[in-house]
């Protein structure tokens, strides 16, 4: 936290924190897209082709 107060009182205050999740964040996961099985089941993952 030393240096994290060293860097925001040089750089502007803001300018580091800590990594959090607020609590209603503005965005979402898209669950609809998600398989039903997406850690027991390979087949339902989806297949990407680089040509």
């Amino acid at each position: 936290m030393a240096v994290i107060d060293q860097i925001n009182e040089r750089w502007g205050r803001g300018t580091v924190r800590s990594a959090v999740v607020p609590v209603n964040p503005d965005w979402t996961m898209r669950r609809e897209i998600m398989s039903q099985s997406f850690t027991t089941n390979l087949d339902h993952l989806w297949k990407v082709a680089c040509k």
